[in-house]
């Protein structure tokens, strides 16, 4: 089995260019105009409001279940929330237009492609691994950052179906790549990616670039900067 370079997107290798409150009045922004195009004109508040719910809502699932809600799960909860049918050719457009924020407002992390360069230079296997609503705007998203071509293996949690931590997802991501887990490196934001890693025996890397990190399970190591991961590989696990 080969070792691996495991990889989160957000809060990792990308970041948004504006604030979590701007990002989220953007999306809704575009929700509101669509519905305005298809004959629903209600006030952007009220649009406001329908998101914040369905969002709590699909949080609270993913939390309960560890199941992935897709943006068009979240898409129907908004439309449920306004009393408005979600009728396909509707819903399609409107997840277009909640997609849009992700693909346009997100930022390369300063050094991620140095990173990445590096690390497939020596010959890791190199993977994303990432809890997602939308794999075909990922792609996108991914192309636009130039990052693409630098992975061997996707591992999107709503083409799996289940989110980091739940075992499946590891489980899926490790057989996917054909990877060792215990010469494998995970590098994340969260808990959630500390916690899925270690208990697959993954040495655990938390990215501390853009917050803190807040959770009860601890990683292995801390990087605030993309050289300071390379400086653990080269020095810490005798990667390179």
């Amino acid at each position: 089995m080969e070792r691996g370079f495991l990889v989160d997107l957000w809060g990792t290798l990308f970041y948004p260019g504006v604030s979590m409150q701007e990002y989220h009045r953007c999306r809704v922004q575009h929700l509101a105009r669509v519905l305005g195009e298809n004959g629903f004109e209600l006030p952007e508040e009220a649009v406001y409001k329908a998101y914040l719910k369905a969002r709590e809502v699909a949080d609270t699932l993913r939390s309960w279940t560890m199941r992935e809600v897709d943006a068009t799960g979240e898409v129907v909860l908004v439309l449920r929330n306004l009393d408005v049918e979600p009728e396909r050719k509707l819903v399609d457009e409107l997840v277009e237009a909640y997609m849009r924020p992700y693909v346009s407002l997100l930022r390369v992390a300063e050094g991620a492609v140095e990173l990445l360069e590096r690390v497939r230079e020596e010959g890791y296997k190199v993977a994303l691994a990432s809890n997602t609503i939308s794999t075909r705007h990922t792609l996108e998203l991914l192309r636009r950052g130039g990052l693409l071509g630098y992975f061997d293996f996707l591992a999107l949690s709503d083409s799996i179906g289940y989110r980091k931590p739940h075992p499946r997802f590891f489980s899926y991501l490790i057989t996917g790549t054909g990877v060792s887990p215990g010469e494998s490196v995970f590098l994340g934001d969260e808990e959630l990616d500390v916690a899925g890693a270690r208990q697959f025996g993954m040495f655990t890397i938390a990215y501390t670039g853009f917050h803190e990190y807040t959770g009860s399970v601890q990683p292995h190591a801390f990087a605030s900067r993309m050289e300071e991961v390379l400086e653990l590989l080269r020095k810490g696990l005798k990667l390179f």
